[in-house]
């Protein structure tokens, strides 16, 4: 079972912390079409993986073929390589070749995957433009075995930039800006992505969240986490200053770490301009804050809504393009190549 395609339609399945996220989406002539979109939110009080996908898909659990993400305990190694054009089996041989030196675990232990990104010429050398993914094999095990007892079919395993790079390229039609950081902010982690033409040139995962502003307000206002959650979903930034203070430093400490990511690719690349900056994931959708963010950096910054570019013919669907940057990831599964 690799990362990168597969000839099957899909459901795209997020299980995140705080809810759990599907999408079901067909390709057309004229585009995508949304079919299906569902979400669950997940309280405070743990439940078990089983039950949330029982209830968020029903009787068609056992019927759906699913894309999820990679979510194993060491983050994975992506890497971009360049490697002359060779056949499929001699790539093959010599991305696993290269992969043995950027990956600290014996070649048994990992598995590792790779995706033509485009072709050029170097010195009248033709060259692939790779993307090379590695991850720990008993992880990945570990995350099949778990969620296939669950009665959902594992079809196929993604990785998170990726995806998030699909549900891009419908959000601006195709035609990505040059430099894209493009940044996905969900409960307890954030991703930060750079693609240049296209190919991903940075990626970062970082174990922090929208969560540690919910605990911070429910440390400041003494409600449970699920009260303070809704909390701020419904007030966002707010204006009183004894919240404020209690919740702007997490903020700042999400939009420094961005800061920092761009400022170590643009020394290690020479690129200086970032063109835009496209937010993924719930945190974004909190009122009032993408001003905020935006303040802090020169590229325009944009608020995520891919659903708004797939033909949505069931009324019920469109209901969920108020919400679409949550839907960020499983969008991205569900359009992957296929």
């Amino acid at each position: 079972m690799g990362f990168f395609g597969n000839n099957k339609p899909l459901w795209g399945i997020d299980i995140g912390s705080r809810s759990i996220k599907g999408v079901c989406v067909t390709r057309t002539r004229s585009g995508a079409r949304l079919l299906d979109a569902k979400i669950l939110e997940l309280p405070d009080t743990k439940i078990a993986l089983a039950d949330g996908l029982s209830e968020l898909l029903g009787t068609s659990l056992p019927k759906i073929q699913a894309a999820i993400h990679f979510s194993g305990r060491v983050t994975p190694e992506i890497r971009t390589m360049t490697l002359p054009v060779m056949s499929k089996r001699e790539l093959t041989n010599a991305v696993r070749w290269e992969a043995r030196k950027l990956s600290p675990l014996p070649e048994d232990e990992m598995v590792v995957d790779y995706l033509i990104m485009g072709k050029r010429k170097e010195a009248l050398t033709a060259q692939y433009d790779i993307v090379v993914a590695i991850v720990e094999r008993a992880a990945l095990e570990e995350q099949v075995t778990h969620i296939q007892g669950t009665g959902l079919t594992v079809s196929a395993i993604d990785l998170s930039p990726f995806a998030l790079l699909n549900t891009a390229r419908i959000h601006f039609s195709g035609e990505l800006p040059v430099n894209l950081l493009y940044v996905d902010i969900g409960a307890k982690k954030m991703e930060i992505n750079i693609v240049k033409n296209g190919v991903i040139r940075f990626t970062r995962q970082l174990r922090v969240g929208g969560d540690a502003i919910t605990e911070a307000l429910s440390r400041t206002l003494g409600v449970s986490l699920d009260e303070a959650e809704q909390h701020k979903r419904k007030n966002g930034m707010p204006s009183e200053e004894s919240i404020r203070a209690a919740i702007l430093p997490k903020i700042d400490r999400l939009i420094v770490e961005i800061q920092r990511s761009v400022d170590y690719y643009r020394a290690q690349t020479h690129e200086r301009i970032i063109d835009k900056i496209l937010l993924m994931g719930g945190m974004p959708m909190l009122p009032g804050f993408l001003d905020y963010f935006s303040s802090f950096f020169d590229a325009p910054v944009e608020l995520g809504n891919a659903f708004s570019k797939l033909d949505i013919r069931n009324p019920e669907m469109a209901a969920f393009q108020e919400i679409s940057p949550r839907f960020s990831l499983a969008l991205g599964l569900a359009m992957r190549d296929r």
